[in-house]
């Protein structure tokens, strides 16, 4: 009887398995032909295009992140080696500034004005003015690589209450959210148009990402060009006075003679004074007028249409910095 019975429940157990085997089975052959309903098939070819896509994503997310590739880690420092630091970093700027070409004003700091002498150096601030750093390192390479006449001034975001008093500071603060962070500058130069489409160009090309929010250009020479223009057209020569000539006609022709009668009546006395003699014409002066010789041609000097000034550059931009985890 025991082993009728635990014969029983083995059956009984072994029937519930089968019948739990059964509705998965059932399941998951429905969920197959669900699957194999659906567009696209999930066959061969449509999973290779799907497996071409993925590696066009994650090529497309490679680009992506080479416009924001991250600047060079700032050397860690402490608060002489930071003053040294500065010195020797201000001293490269003005370098590179000479040998491109560009005018700085003397003994420019690149907006670290307000640090340049200080004794001491909050240890919490280093680390963000030494990125700061190498954030205004890429923006000159691109302004001595385009060749700008002129560097007037460089202003950055405050990290410590010592910068927002300076004049190299701007009255903004960094932002920043989960995803990375927007540090605005703002930068005033000199330059001609080549110039100016060359840094426009350079910010566009750069590896780290600069968005180019606002820019304003002057003209310090306005008028100039029209000036220029003005001085180079040349005066119409004075008019030719018409000259007159007088001319006399030539006298006309004397009559011929006419025989007079003598005294009783006869012809051809042969005395000189019976000979009638014609008075002489009087000559009237004719005036005649003759054209004036025609004016030389006037010669149009060539008119500048176009006059190339300097330009008084302000651009803000705002670099955009991805999060570690975002790279």
């Amino acid at each position: 009887m025991a082993l009728t019975g635990y014969c029983g429940y083995r059956l009984y157990k072994v029937v519930s398995d089968n019948a739990v085997m059964n509705d998965d089975y059932a399941a998951t052959s429905s969920n197959l032909k669900d699957f194999q309903q659906k567009t696209p098939t999930p066959n061969k070819e449509n999973i290779q295009a799907a497996k071409d896509d993925q590696k066009r994503i994650q090529q497309f997310l490679a680009d992506f992140h080479k416009s924001f590739s991250a600047f060079p880690a700032a050397p860690v420092k402490d608060e002489k080696g930071f003053k040294t630091y500065l010195e020797d970093t201000l001293v490269r700027f003005r370098a590179g500034a000479s040998n491109a070409g560009v005018q700085v004003p003397p003994d420019y700091a690149f907006s670290f004005s307000g640090l340049v002498g200080k004794l001491t150096y909050p240890p919490g601030n280093i680390a963000p003015w030494m990125q700061e750093m190498q954030e205004i390192d890429s923006i000159l390479a691109i302004l001595y690589t385009a060749k700008v006449n002129a560097l007037d001034g460089l202003q950055r975001v405050p990290v410590a209450l010592d910068d927002s008093s300076t004049e190299d500071c701007l009255p903004s603060a960094p932002v920043t959210n989960q995803w990375g962070g927007l540090t605005p500058y703002k930068i005033t130069f000199h330059g001609f148009s080549t110039e100016v489409a060359a840094v426009m160009e350079g910010f566009a090309r750069s590896s780290n990402c600069f968005i180019v929010k606002t820019m304003s250009v002057v003209n310090e020479r306005g008028g100039t060009a029209a000036t220029a223009e003005t001085a180079g057209q040349s005066q119409a020569p004075s008019q030719v006075q018409p000259a007159t000539t007088q001319r006399f006609a030539a006298p006309p022709p004397m009559a011929a003679p006419q025989p007079s009668r003598g005294r009783g009546g006869r012809e051809g006395g042969g005395e000189p004074f019976g000979m009638r003699r014609p008075s002489p014409a009087r000559v009237a002066p004719v005036v005649t007028q003759v054209q004036a010789a025609p004016a030389a041609t006037t010669v149009a000097l060539p008119v500048t249409i176009l006059a190339e000034t300097p330009l008084q550059v302000t651009l803000s931009i705002e670099i955009v910095k991805l999060n570690t985890s975002e790279h």
